[in-house]
């Protein structure tokens, strides 16, 4: 038989019941059979664990039924940490690694096994996932370059936290006066798609997008913890800026162009102005501006003087760490590109007639 055909009809009897009808054959009550009848469970499954000497009643009734495991509770908890272990450090074990790591901690320790083809089979590792389901379970991985991998470490966040907590000491900011700025870029193409109501079987489900291939425009945002926006600036791929591309947008926000619609520094350098303009820093109520490494952000001396001149205080994050401590990266830009995926789609629908 198949193991996916196998039968399902095992161990369906309470654990109460058993119980009682155990304590009343070792007490020499009732029969098997008169017991089996009168607590409604398995006559030869009542008869097979009566028969256990040295084994407690509640350790009879838990007994797991079925083929024991290769390995034992030690083996698999270690496998099962190595595991994790690797996921931590981005080097994840996909199933046919934890086949052939299985095949290999049975031959070293002389384990008895039943495995072939220098692996363990698929059926061991459905039991052993199945067994520590609540520690493992088989994801997705998203891809993490090398850089980032080996830049966000334990030495480079206490450089960069001591050097925060050492300004945020001399200067005192408040939750109203520090500001996060970054970039994000949005295609025209939602990039987006929610789950749509479809026929069963059927093997594509298509939507509807506004072109084949999107155009990127760039928009700088800018925020503070105490929920203070700043007017964005977009940025959009052509030589000349139009006006009318702004009408819509949030009130305050400003427009620019350039040919390969990402920020310059002279770009960066223009919201920053505006920026002053917005949050208006004195010597009396200084402000922090947090940025990534970018080279519009760090190699700008216009910026530097500009800060200096009107009391605003720069601090860059560490490079390639991006990705786990920039505030607009993990509260705002994902939430910000999911509903103007949304917005597009039905914009879509109300000037095209279903």
């Amino acid at each position: 038989m198949s193991p996916t055909n196998k039968c399902t009809k095992r161990k369906k009897w309470s654990q109460v019941d058993m119980r009682a009808a155990l304590e009343a054959v070792r007490g020499n009550k009732m029969g098997y059979l008169k017991a089996a009848k009168i607590y409604n469970v398995p006559r030869t499954t009542l008869f097979r664990l009566a028969k256990e000497k040295g084994t407690s009643t509640e350790d009879l009734i838990k007994k797991k039924i079925g083929r024991k495991p290769v390995f034992n509770k030690n083996f698999e908890n270690m496998l099962a940490q190595y595991a994790l272990v690797m996921e931590e450090k981005l080097y994840g074990l996909t199933m046919m690694d934890m086949r052939r790591l299985a095949f290999q901690l049975a031959i070293k320790n002389n384990v008895p096994n039943p495995f072939g083809h220098e692996s363990a089979g698929r059926y061991w590792l459905k039991g052993f996932l199945a067994r520590h389901k609540e520690l493992l379970s088989m994801r997705k991985p998203s891809g993490t370059s090398f850089a980032r991998a080996n830049g966000f470490t334990k030495q480079k966040m206490d450089e960069f936290y001591d050097n925060l907590t050492k300004v945020y000491n001399e200067k005192g900011f408040t939750a109203n006066r520090i500001f996060n700025v970054d970039e994000t870029g949005l295609s025209i193409v939602q990039s987006k798609y929610p789950k749509v109501i479809a026929r069963r079987g059927k093997k594509q489900i298509g939507a509807i997008t506004s072109a084949e291939r999107g155009t990127l425009i760039t928009v700088v945002t800018c925020m503070s913890p105490a929920g203070i926006f700043v007017p964005p600036m977009m940025i959009f791929p052509r030589k000349n800026m139009c006006e009318i591309l702004m009408k819509g947008a949030p009130v305050g926000s400003i427009g620019r162009a350039h040919p390969s619609g990402w920020i310059q520094t002279h770009l960066f350098t223009q919201w920053f102005e505006h920026f002053i303009d917005y949050v208006k820093p004195t010597e009396a109520s200084p402000v922090l501006l947090l940025f990534d490494g970018h080279f519009s952000h760090t190699k700008n001396i216009d910026l530097v003087d500009k800060a200096r001149e009107n009391y605003v205080t720069l601090i860059s994050l560490p490079p390639h760490c991006t990705h786990k401590i920039q505030p607009m990266d993990k509260a705002f830009m994902g939430p910000l590109k999911t509903y103007y995926s949304e917005e597009i789609r039905v914009w879509l629908r109300q000037i095209i007639d279903p």
